[in-house]
C-alpha cells in the first residue's frame, strides 16, 4: 500500500465515502491475462456508492499506461488518480476550477488535493460528469501521452 493509497483512503474515511480495497473489476478477458491468471485485474479503491473503480498510479510505465487506457475503454465506471506525474492534468472536464501558476511542486500537491476533492464531491457534482467518468479518465490519460511524446520530440528531434 503506497502512502498516497493511505491518503486517499483517510481522505475517504474522514469525508464519510464508502470505499473497498482492491476489487475485482467486472471483465473476464483482458490482453494481459495468462493461463496463471487467477481472477480479474483489481482497482486500488472501490466506491460502492458511485460504482466506481479507482486506481491510484504513481509512476506511469508503458506497461501501466497500457493497462489503464484499456480498462478506462471498458463498460464501468474508472477513474485513475494520478499522484506523482506533474504532466497529467487531473483539471480537463473537471467540474472545479484549476489553479495554474505556482512551482512543480506546489502543483502536484494542487493537483492530488483536486482529484480527491473531485471523489468526495461525486455526489454533488453534474451527474454528466459521473456518467462519463472514464471517458473522461481517458481523455486525460490521451492529453499526458502526448505531453510525453512531445517531450521525447523536443528531446531526440522526432518520434518513432
Amino acid at each position: 500500500m503506497s502512502k498516497l493509497e493511505n491518503r486517499i483512503k483517510d481522505f475517504l474515511t474522514r469525508n464519510n465515502i464508502a470505499f473497498v480495497e482492491q476489487k475485482p473489476v467486472p471483465i473476464d478477458d483482458y490482453p494481459w491475462k495468462t493461463s496463471q491468471s487467477k481472477s480479474s485485474p483489481k482497482s486500488d479503491l472501490y466506491l460502492p456508492d458511485y460504482d466506481l473503480h479507482v486506481e491510484v498510479k504513481g509512476f506511469m510505465t508503458y506497461q501501466a499506461v497500457s493497462k489503464l487506457s484499456f480498462l478506462s475503454r471498458q463498460n464501468f465506471r474508472y477513474y485513475i488518480f494520478q499522484g506523482t506525474e506533474i504532466q497529467w492534468n487531473p483539471y480537463i472536464d473537471s467540474f472545479l476550477v484549476n489553479n495554474i501558476g505556482v512551482s512543480n511542486r506546489i502543483q502536484l500537491e494542487m493537483n492530488i488535493k483536486h482529484q480527491l476533492s473531485e471523489l468526495i464531491n461525486l455526489g454533488n457534482s453534474n451527474q454528466d460528469f459521473l456518467n462519463n467518468i472514464s471517458r473522461i479518465t481517458l481523455k486525460r490519460l490521451r492529453n499526458y501521452i502526448d505531453l510525453k511524446i512531445r517531450e521525447y520530440v523536443s528531446w531526440n528531434g522526432e518520434w518513432y
